[in-house]
């Protein structure tokens, strides 16, 4: 009896892992051909490093920040995500807080901003007028 009972633990925490939402890296040119898909970019560096140039259409929300924790959280868990920072550091780091909290589709940009510079692409800069 205790037999069975061990089998069938291991199988119902086996079925739990298989259901675990998987954190994706994708590459610089696999992010390009998503641009006309649904998601939402987040780059997670501070808001000084965002100005001096992020990826057209992200949302800064600052690893660093005191309410980051409840900021990213508040994001709805059905939402597609794709996260960058400077190296892949704090977008990974960040990937595993919304996989612990229930969110399903999340992606990391694979060398973060560095890299999507190095391969030639377009960053915007903030602005800001008077």
């Amino acid at each position: 009896m205790n037999r069975i009972i061990i089998l069938l633990l291991i199988f119902i925490f086996s079925c739990e892992l298989l259901n675990s939402p998987k954190i994706n890296i994708i590459s610089e040119s696999d992010f390009i051909e998503l641009q006309d898909l649904d998601y939402t970019l987040i780059d997670v560096r501070t808001q000084d490093e965002f100005d001096l140039g992020h990826i057209d259409s992200a949302i800064n929300l600052d690893f660093y920040s005191d309410t980051f924790q409840n900021d990213i959280l508040s994001i709805p868990k059905n939402e597609k995500i794709i996260l960058y920072c400077r190296t892949n550091n704090r977008s990974t780091k960040t990937a595993n807080i919304l996989k612990e909290n229930g969110f399903k589709e999340i992606s990391v940009l694979e060398g973060g901003i560095t890299e999507w510079v190095k391969k030639g692409n377009n960053i915007n800069y903030t602005t800001y007028s008077d």
